[in-house]
């Protein structure tokens, strides 16, 4: 007569390897909306600083104030991540979102 006893023994659940990590790969689309919001910021900055009339300026001239809008802006939009962040998951999405 056949012996069908079960020996198993209690399972044992266990996962093994690397520990999982975050990877963010930006795509195209996301650097080509950076490069508009910033184009756009720069654009609206340059124009009102056109609008200050010319005697308003110090005697240094009118292009330190533009080279340093550019600067700040190209800074925060291109390259602080809490700006660039709040940039993809708040306005790339109101963006992409078709209308209707």
């Amino acid at each position: 007569m056949t012996d069908y006893r079960l020996d198993a023994e209690p399972g044992n659940y266990s996962i093994n390897g690397s520990p999982a990590g975050l990877e963010v790969t930006r795509g195209a689309e996301s650097w080509q909306f950076f490069a508009f919001v910033f184009a756009a910021l720069v654009t609206l900055a340059l124009t009102l600083l056109d609008e200050i009339p010319d005697d308003q300026w110090p005697w240094w001239g009118r292009i330190a104030p533009k080279l340093l809008a550019f600067i700040v802006l190209g800074y925060v939009t291109l390259v602080d991540n809490r700006v660039r962040r709040w940039l993809l998951s708040r306005l790339l999405p109101a963006f992409k979102r078709e209308r209707e």
